[in-house]
């Protein structure tokens, strides 16, 4: 009985310890997530709730939000590797309360995860958003 006690303890451990490699050790050393090594696909641009854009790459992830008021079309990443996406998405307004792209820009500006830049330019009916992110800044 005891050596069944140590056995479940070792292997409850060692699954902590691996996760705490995966979550802490692994992106500091290998600048990647373990999980993602053999991830394909990558990088990928997707909508979140909330209004939210999330680039999942290999080595990170960059999130920014849509202006208020707005919701997704056309999400899609134009260039990308390990580290770093290159993308458009556009942002349609559903009424006629828009703000224009150096509001958007100027509003995003204090929200921005370090590495990323976002522009902005008007269309009808909303913003065509240009978002680059690189993650060893």
């Amino acid at each position: 009985m005891k050596k069944a006690v140590i056995l479940v303890c070792a292997i409850l451990g060692g699954g902590l310890i691996l996760a705490g490699l995966d979550q802490f050790i692994a992106p500091m050393f290998l600048n990647s997530r373990i999980e993602r090594l053999n991830e394909i696909g990558l990088p990928k641009v997707s909508v979140e709730k909330g209004g939210k854009i999330y680039c999942r790459m290999k080595a990170d992830d960059f999130r920014f939000s849509l202006p208020p008021g707005s919701h997704a079309e056309s999400a899609i990443i134009t260039a990308g590797g390990f580290d770093y996406a290159d993308g458009t998405v556009e942002a349609r307004f559903e009424s006629s309360n828009q703000v224009t792209p150096s509001e958007y820009e100027d509003w995003l500006s204090s929200r921005m995860q370090l590495g990323g830049y976002v522009t902005a330019s008007a269309v009808p009916g909303g913003l065509t958003i240009k978002f680059h992110y690189f993650g060893d800044k």
